[in-house]
């Protein structure tokens, strides 16, 4: 995992090695909400300094997987209904808009329903082999690739700081229902059948539904 737009730093990659070690940990529920961790803990277990391992706390900080509290250490971020509602909420809206424009451009719509295809086999791989954390970052790589479409630097920016909530979202609704994601894969097909077709209001409908469904959520998306 990558560490979210504006967080990279001289020496990125031992930050980058104690981002992706914290965060694949918080994702796939091996920290739960609410643990203490340390600096100096991570650190110790990667044999790196705690100078990159301060950095990595800071972008998971700004990312919304942790809490700083100086002179103590972090705080895993609890997720509750509200968070959760308002996220998706925001992918709808960027979906959505960048599906109406992709419509405006049709000679693209073949080569983005290919990369969409490779990643709902990506999904079916990873979960045939039950890496949930591959699964999730997969399906969230789905949504992504149709927000790409917006071509809007401000709108990247912000989706990108928003991955690793939607993927910790994505992995807690697998491991909670493993006998959801075959429906939920094919959900990701019918999305891209739509967006294949240029229909965005089907679109929009089958992914409100697809949401809803998937995190057990009352209709108010």
């Amino acid at each position: 995992m990558t560490i979210p737009a504006g967080s990279r730093t001289a020496g990125s990659s031992a930050v980058e090695r104690a981002y992706a070690h914290v965060a694949d940990a918080i994702i796939s529920g091996e920290l739960a909400a609410s643990t203490l961790i340390t600096e100096g803990d991570v650190a110790a277990s990667l044999a790196l300094s705690r100078t990159p391992v301060r950095e990595a706390f800071l972008a998971l900080e700004s990312a919304g997987l942790l809490r700083l509290f100086p002179k103590k250490g972090a705080v895993v971020t609890a997720v509750d209904d509200t968070e959760t509602t308002e996220l998706l909420q925001v992918r709808i809206l960027l979906e959505t808009k960048a599906v109406q424009l992709l419509g405006e451009r049709p000679t693209h719509i073949d080569a983005v329903d290919a990369e969409l295809r490779v990643l709902i086999q990506k999904q079916t791989d990873a979960a045939s082999a039950g890496d949930l954390l591959a699964y999730a970052r997969a399906d969230h790589r789905f949504h992504s690739r149709v927000v790409d479409e917006t071509h809007n630097s401000v709108i990247d920016e912000i989706y990108s700081r928003l991955g690793p909530r939607l993927e910790r979202l994505v992995h807690r609704v697998a491991a909670r229902d493993p006998d959801s994601i075959d429906r939920l894969i094919a959900e990701h097909r019918l999305l891209a059948d739509h967006l294949r077709v240029g229909d965005t209001a089907a679109y929009d409908q089958a992914l409100r539904a697809h949401l809803e469904s998937g995190h057990r959520l009352p209709r108010t998306l």
